[in-house]
């Protein structure tokens, strides 16, 4: 994510906060939140999500709400965000929701394949979806309140050795995958997931570990991922990478009401303008990395034809896979899809 673009993004938040709730008076510091992620300096969710929301809640509650803040992974890694939050090691967290798919199953409704062409797509509905009903009722049951959510534009398939450009290209590759419903459509593309977080990406690539991965283009600059990328298409659907930013209930219940407000309107205004910037930024990042010599490619119809085939199965297999342990797949899947207008 560029300068410029942290730097508008930030400016359009404090600009909407100045049109928040103005709250009365009083004791300096309501409010102390410790505030963990697990994301480099930079990404989208830190430069892009959670700064600008605490610069949003600052400007609109002054003194009396304080953060300690813990980026990059000082306090917990990606994977241990969730049980950060939970076991209120941490206050907030970005809950990287695929990277907990035993806690959150049902929540992985909206990194299916096929949901949404654009981030503003997926994040609206995501956001409605968890404020009510069953994947709201996961949530409370990890003792969390959701604020914000992000969902990148659809993933793309990222080469490090031979270009995968059709659906052969996925036969007897190592795809790495952020988990849930993105190792379902890898496994049936043809190729071998392996679940690995971002943050060990590029040594799985160098090594040769893996053969390339499915991503987000605004995740590929903040691990370098772009030193071994010889390929990347722009125009496939294959799911995406959801995150949930939290505050654990128990801590939620002791900020006052109108700070709960300030709190959630900012995550609002979060919502929009990170679905705005990512939205915008992917297809600067296409050009940008096309100028770097690196092979980027639409599909063909007939390509994204074959490819969207077996895609389209990982959806009734997610819903099959849940449905046997007693969860109510199908009910989330169709509500979703009414949200997205699918």
């Amino acid at each position: 994510m560029t300068k410029r673009c942290v730097s508008r993004l930030k400016t359009g938040l404090l600009a909407g906060a100045a049109l928040a709730l103005t709250l009365p008076a009083a004791q300096a510091q309501d409010v102390t939140l410790n505030i963990v992620h697990g994301s480099p300096e930079g990404h989208i969710i830190a430069a892009g999500g959670v700064e600008p929301w605490m610069s949003c809640v600052t400007e609109a509650a002054g003194d009396r709400v304080a953060f300690n803040y813990y980026p990059a992974g000082q306090l917990s890694g990606l994977r241990e965000l969730q049980a950060a939050l939970e076991s209120g090691v941490a206050d907030a967290v970005p809950i990287p929701v695929g990277y907990v798919s035993e806690r959150l199953p049902l929540n992985g409704v909206a990194m299916l394949p096929g949901l949404g062409g654009s981030a503003h797509e997926i994040i609206s509905a995501y956001s409605a979806a968890v404020r009510e009903g069953v994947l709201a009722e996961e949530l409370a049951a990890i003792d969390a309140v959701p604020i914000w959510v992000m969902g990148f534009p659809p993933y793309q398939i990222v080469s490090t050795s031979d270009v995968i450009s059709d659906l052969a290209g996925f036969e007897g590759k190592v795809i790495r995958s952020a988990g849930g419903s993105l190792t379902l459509a890898i496994e049936m593309l043809g190729a071998a997931p392996a679940e690995i977080p971002i943050s060990d990406t590029y040594v799985a690539l160098e090594r040769g570990t893996v053969d390339g991965t499915i991503s987000a283009l605004a995740s590929i600059k903040p691990y370098n991922i772009q030193e071994l990328m010889t390929g990347v298409s722009t125009n496939g659907a294959f799911g995406t990478f959801t995150n949930v930013f939290a505050i654990n209930a128990n801590v939620w219940e002791s900020v006052p009401a109108d700070l709960q407000e300030v709190m959630s309107d900012c995550g609002f205004q979060v919502e929009e303008s990170i679905a705005e910037t990512m939205d915008t930024e992917a297809s600067q990042l296409a050009e940008e990395f096309a100028g770097m010599g690196i092979e980027v490619f639409e599909f063909s119809d007939e390509e994204l034809a074959e490819i969207n085939g077996p895609l389209s199965e990982v959806q009734q297999d997610w819903v099959d896979r849940l449905e046997e342990r007693g969860l109510p797949a199908q009910q989330v899947l169709d509500e979703y899809l009414a949200r997205i207008g699918g």
